[in-house]
């Protein structure tokens, strides 16, 4: 059994080893959450102020300062320094006061608080092959919880359905037809949603029944060697490999550098949880869940509106599922 845990519970489950491992992965883009930010010329409280930056400033992520280590500002406010770049200055950030312009949740999530600026969504099961996109509103609602030993406050929408999964962005999304998946899942569909070596998945933005638009396919091909050490299987050489079917000869990227283990003596376990086309344009999105850490996983949120050159998806968010 996993529970959900955003990453600032991890820290007090899992230690700051863990989280520094976990939040190695910055989108490119932020967006200030607080009524007003601080910019600062070194990372650190007293430095001198670069700028001021107010609620809803896009901000470029330049790097991590020491490797995204986790510290205590005060004595409520925990993250870490980003160094970015806002209207025409470079500065560093404290991250508690921003977030991705791209977010994944999940209904149920343990949360302190909401992040302001975003608008949120939800992903549901429409009919029985298609899945829509529905505007929401959250809340934090109390609940108890055996791990923590009493209760906590958890991530929750308006809506009487539970939904597949949550988005919260400053993008104006368009509602209605969000995937093909419907209430199957890829486990009913394909067998198997797992890509281990070996393994071949299909995933496509898919269409309304009125629409007449050819869209294109990609597949996810893992490959990797498996073999029995001591008592144990070990995979050495996991590649994961997105494939353009529409080209010839066929078009490829390299997506294993985004699962790959945090530890060499750790497996990949990678799955491909969820496709469809949340940015409409008529390309394929996913979400593709690795387990990288002996402690838990994360999914991970890929969109094709935001390659880049040479890219067909990009990462734009994670989420961390922790293990009981």
């Amino acid at each position: 059994m996993k529970t959900i845990f955003t990453a600032f519970v991890c820290l007090f489950l899992g230690g700051n080893t863990l989280f520094s491992q976990m939040v190695n992965f910055f989108p490119d883009e932020m967006v200030v959450t607080a009524s007003s930010l601080n910019l600062r010329a070194t990372p650190d409280l007293g430095a001198k102020k670069v700028a001021s930056l107010t609620r809803g400033t896009l901000v470029q992520v330049v790097e991590a300062d020491k490797n995204s280590e986790f510290i205590t500002l005060d004595s409520v406010t925990y993250g870490y320094w980003l160094k970015v770049r806002a209207q025409g200055k470079t500065g560093y950030a404290f991250s508690a006061y921003l977030a991705g312009t791209w977010n994944l949740y999940y209904e149920r999530d343990i949360m302190d608080v909401i992040p302001e600026g975003l608008q949120w969504y939800g992903v549901y099961a429409r009919d029985s092959f298609a899945d829509e996109m529905r505007r929401v509103n959250v809340r934090l609602a109390d609940e108890m919880n055996e791990a923590f030993g009493g209760k906590v406050k958890v991530l929750r929408t308006n809506q009487k359905e539970n939904c597949k999964f949550l988005i919260a962005t400053t993008i104006n999304l368009k509602t209605g037809y969000a995937g093909p998946l419907g209430i199957f899942d890829l486990n009913t569909l394909y067998f198997s949603k797992s890509l281990n070596p070996g393994s071949q998945l299909s995933m496509y933005a898919g269409s309304e029944a009125t629409d007449t638009l050819i869209k294109p396919t990609y597949g996810l091909a893992a490959t990797g060697c498996a073999r029995l050490k001591e008592a144990y299987v070990q995979v050495t050489d996991y590649q994961l490999t997105l494939i353009d079917y529409s080209k010839e000869p066929v078009g490829i990227q390299d997506l294993t550098p985004w699962v790959k283990p945090a530890e060499p003596e750790v497996n990949p376990s990678v799955e491909l949880l969820w496709f469809g086309d949340l940015d409409h344009d008529n390309e394929p999105d996913a979400i593709i869940q690795d387990c990288p850490y002996e402690v838990g996983c994360r999914a991970s949120l890929f969109l094709s509106s935001k390659a880049k050159t040479g890219e067909y998806i990009r990462k734009v968010s994670e989420h961390f599922w922790q293990y009981d």
